[in-house]
């Protein structure tokens, strides 16, 4: 194995210089770093991240720390979390570290059965940072790994002194309301997600707001929150609505997994959409095209939020005493085949 000695000894210089050239120091002359430059591309010389991070005290991995509601899996049907917004913000984070030595760590986390202890890759010392992903951490949670001297990127909530990367909730649910709304539905329910996740606040926020602009057209609308965060929370939510007698003419949910629960509880009863009643979603995923029919949706970018979060988490360890940081992604509508016009 070629080693830094090798490749000092190849180019006439010392094995600091060598390191230097490596770490892209301005110190060295142009003339050497070439020399340098030339000798590890002949040597095959390849860095040692391990060895390095032993001195510099770096591990070149971040982790990626995904909350989950609970860690019960039973079956893969629709009473399991799909896990697709997690899953496409990570897509992104690579886009955003592109160019750097840096790795991931994934790994999933229920706050709520933790009970105090942190994820292994935090607790073991195996990161040099931490994107959070998800509604269900508490400021102190967040408070115990800033403790430990490692910077940190939230995405899907913001907490004080900590970099942030959003979806605008509130507007996002605002957009699949007005959309009903603005097609002539007078009769709409929401189903939202359950109460433990911190968005589902501002998304009553949102559909309030489109209800409270069109009160003069609006006959009748309903609010109620899933059990669970997945297709049967949403089976669930539509069943309790319907045997209470209530017919909405048209349906926005918080996220596509609920509204592929919603649509199941409507196929059983022979319910059509769009005919018999319309029905738009939330978080964009690879689900809404594949339905039948195709699902309305809004797109929160989260691709782009991984991206995002990746470039402030770099700047965040560059610099650890810069200005904390929120970004808001703005969503837009995606439309297809669920919602109908209705006759004025």
């Amino acid at each position: 194995m070629v080693t830094i000695v090798d490749v000092a000894r190849y180019a006439s210089v010392s094995k600091s210089t060598v390191s230097l050239v490596i770490n892209n120091s301005p110190l060295v002359k142009e003339e050497t770093r070439q020399k340098v430059e030339d000798a590890i591309k002949t040597l095959g010389y390849v860095c040692n991240n391990n060895a390095r991070g032993l001195r510099t005290k770096e591990t070149k991995c971040l982790g990626l720390i995904i909350a989950i509601e609970n860690n019960i899996v039973q079956t893969y049907d629709y009473n399991y979390e799909t896990g697709l917004y997690s899953y496409n913000i990570t897509n992104g984070i690579p886009v955003g570290l592109e160019g750097t030595d840096y790795g991931l760590i994934t790994e999933r986390y229920c706050p709520a059965e933790a009970k105090g202890v942190l994820p292994q890759a935090i607790h073991n010392g195996r990161v040099d940072g931490v994107f959070l992903v998800g509604n269900l951490f508490e400021q102190s949670f967040i408070s115990e790994i800033k403790m430990r001297g490692l910077p940190v990127v939230v995405l899907g909530t913001d907490f004080a002194q900590v970099d942030s990367v959003n979806a605008d909730v509130i507007q996002g649910t605002y957009v699949e309301t007005k959309h009903l709304l603005e097609t002539g539905h007078k009769r709409i329910a929401y189903i939202n997600c359950p109460q433990i996740y911190k968005s589902s606040a501002d998304r009553l926020k949102g559909f309030r707001k489109a209800c409270d602009e069109f009160a003069e057209s609006v006959e009748n609308h309903w609010e109620v929150f899933c059990p669970q965060n997945t297709g049967e929370g949403g089976y669930e939510a539509v069943k309790q609505l319907w045997e209470s007698g209530i017919r909405p003419d048209g349906i926005a949910t918080a996220n596509e997994p609920i509204a592929l629960g919603v649509m199941r509880y409507l196929y059983g009863e022979n319910i059509h959409i769009p005919d018999d009643i319309s029905l738009v979603s939330y978080e964009a995923s690879i689900l809404g095209g594949y339905t039948s029919p195709a699902l309305t949706t809004v797109n929160i970018h989260k691709e782009h939020m991984g991206e995002i979060a990746a470039q402030l988490l770099l700047k965040r360890i560059e610099n650890p005493e810069r200005p904390y940081e929120t970004k808001v992604v703005a969503p837009d509508l995606v439309v297809r085949d669920s919602v109908k016009k209705r006759l004025p």
